[in-house]
């Protein structure tokens, strides 16, 4: 069923071309084998436009991890440190955020460095550019906004050198010019010419597709509720205090661009909806006292 969810497409984005059957249970299996993880998001379309998707999923995401007991550290530039701190305090959850500054030249070397000082298990990404085969991150409109938005892709490549410590890496999208959807380009080329300008050469171990990538993000903590016996979802009040608190710190829509507490043009309905049906998909296999419990909230702590 979660699968089911995480594959609708009211954005008419085409991703039953690219979804990946089976995505968010993998991902949550590597996960629950996980010690340190390094979380990355934030998407940018312009100076100063980080999108409300991405950052409430990443915080979410973490805020499980945590109660699972893994360490969690989130990176990612300057422009999208606001919306994401204010998502975590929604949540509750430490605003450990490390800034990544780094040009492109020299975004291989900082990466090593990060990976080095905080040997992660598990590198995520949730909602972040992942460059073309030109190199360049461009929007879903096929527009370069690399001038927005840091090389944290390096952290995906350099992960792969031969003989450095390799962590489980993690990728969820929801277009295609996400880091992870190298795993599948040539699927997401066929979509349209747009598309395959735009589509990511970023390939990563573990593939989340969904309707938008917050909601790839729940995917995966809905799985790792199954695997815990336990509801680790955030509650509908705080997907919508989240919303309302990146907009409050400066994020936009990612489709109409505008400050307004939405993602991807779907409203707050929209967003709360997805949320509860992958509560009632993780919950299903669980007693009725535990799924009554995780009806009243989702609060971990």
């Amino acid at each position: 069923m979660i699968d089911h969810l995480l594959a609708l497409d009211p954005g008419r984005r085409g991703i039953a071309r690219f979804f990946v059957q089976g995505g968010a249970a993998a991902a949550a299996r590597a996960l629950a084998r996980g010690r340190r993880a390094l979380i990355t998001t934030g998407f940018a379309l312009g100076p100063g436009l980080p999108e409300t998707d991405g950052p409430p999923g990443a915080a979410s995401l973490g805020r499980a991890l945590r109660a699972l007991g893994l360490e969690v550290l989130y990176v990612t530039d300057a422009v999208t440190v606001p919306p994401l701190e204010s998502a975590l305090k929604v949540l509750g959850e430490p605003a450990d955020i490390v800034t990544f500054h780094a040009t492109m030249a020299g975004a291989g070397e900082v990466a090593r460095r990060v990976l080095a000082e905080h040997a992660p298990s598990h590198l995520i990404a949730v909602e972040r550019p992942g460059r073309n085969r030109a190199g360049d991150y461009l929007s879903m409109r096929a527009e370069s906004v690399r001038d927005w938005n840091g090389p944290l892709d390096a952290l995906f490549l350099a992960r792969g050198e031969r003989g450095r410590h390799r962590p489980v890496t993690i990728g969820v999208g929801d277009g295609g010019n996400e880091i992870g959807m190298g795993n599948v380009r040539a699927r997401v080329a066929r979509v349209g010419a747009n598309a395959r300008r735009f589509a990511s050469v970023v390939k990563v171990d573990h593939l989340v597709v969904a309707g938008t990538s917050n909601w790839g993000a729940y995917g995966i903590v809905a799985e790792l509720s199954r695997l815990a016996g336990r509801d680790l979802l955030h509650s509908s009040e705080d997907e919508q205090r989240m919303i309302a608190a990146c907009v409050a710190a400066g994020a936009v829509d990612g489709v109409t661009r505008r400050a307004e507490p939405t993602v991807d043009r779907l409203p707050f309905g929209a967003q709360t909806g997805i949320l509860e049906l992958l509560r009632v998909a993780a919950m299903a296999a669980l007693d009725p006292a535990t799924t009554s419990k995780s009806r009243r909230g989702g609060r971990v702590r």
